[in-house]
């Protein structure tokens, strides 16, 4: 993996960076060809369920939201102990560790995904309180509510899968300590927001569109222009490595990663899909795609041992 994530005899920032323009050029297409914001006008979200009362509904994603601000504000930007991450400086580039405190510990990815996070379940808890109260639900948050759901979805699925398939062998095998990763915010981040994104989906069925796919993309190419520029004028590092846009296969890292997290939200479509069909069926299929993403027993070398 170190000659993937390695650099070149050429920087390919340059490469990196005119591939991240015609995607954004194709992206903005997309959204025309396909009439994306036709379908956000659209009640994507649903405020109702037929499972569960409108109020346990609202009440549930209430919920869901305190938990993902609560972890944001206290549980990390005003956490004094802070975090610990190893980190490629831009200017040395290599990896050394480094303690995150404040906002700076807003810049990894996982932290992006639990932003969006309570994005989605703060939009969408207000849109509750609106209908129960018989107010009229203001249009431009249902609007968003539509672009934060895929986000969301797709962000914190890929999150649970890299950590608990990617980061945490990685380090096992390296034999490095990782309690870092089961830290309680860390547990909401990488097994919470599925959890509770799975059941929402479950219990409201939101009216999902395959052409959502395109806010995944999206996602991922913001990330990547923040990565870039939190390295270059903010803190000095990337999160990760394969985040560089300098590395050899920088272009391709960068592109996969960012069709990464659409491929995720269509996972979640498929689903949702086949639960329409038949929600005995859907439901167990979702329950084991969580299951197998999740991580909450911090694992040993003997674990992935063949």
């Amino acid at each position: 993996m170190a000659g993937v994530f390695g650099y070149g005899e050429k920087d390919r920032h340059l490469v990196t960076y005119s591939v991240i323009f015609i995607v954004i050029i194709l992206t903005g297409l997309f959204v025309k060809v396909f009439e994306i914001l036709a379908l956000l006008n659209s009640d994507i979200v649903s405020i109702k369920s037929s499972i569960v009362s409108d109020i346990i509904l609202t009440l549930f994603r209430s919920f869901a939201a305190i938990l993902a601000l609560y972890t944001i504000f206290i549980l990390m930007i005003y956490n004094k102990i802070g975090g610990f991450m190893h980190p490629i400086f831009h200017e040395e580039r290599l990896a050394k560790p480094h303690n995150t405190k404040g906002w700076e510990r807003m810049v990894p990815f996982s932290s992006w995904t639990l932003i969006m996070f309570s994005l989605y379940f703060l939009s969408s808890a207000i849109l509750g309180w609106f209908e129960i109260f018989d107010l009229k639900s203001p249009v431009l948050l249902k609007f968003w509510s539509g672009v934060f759901l895929p986000m969301a979805l797709g962000m914190a699925m890929l999150t649970a899968t890299v950590v608990t398939f990617v980061i945490v062998p990685e380090e096992v095998k390296l034999n490095r300590s990782f309690n870092h990763l089961f830290e309680t915010h860390e547990m909401v981040m990488h097994n919470w927001t599925v959890i509770l994104l799975a059941i929402d989906v479950f219990i409201s069925r939101p009216t999902l569109h395959w052409e959502l796919s395109i806010f995944g993309l999206i996602a991922g190419i913001v990330y990547c222009l923040f990565a870039y520029s939190f390295a270059y004028f903010g803190g000095g590092y990337y999160v990760y490595s394969f985040i560089d846009p300098r590395i050899k296969y920088a272009p391709i890292i960068m592109t996969i990663l960012a069709i990464a997290i659409s491929v995720f939200y269509i996972f979640n479509w498929l689903i949702t899909v086949i639960i329409d069909y038949n929600q005995f069926i859907g439901g167990l299929v979702y329950l084991l795609w969580i299951y197998s993403i999740v991580l909450f027993k911090k694992p040993t070398a003997e674990d992935y041992s063949s």
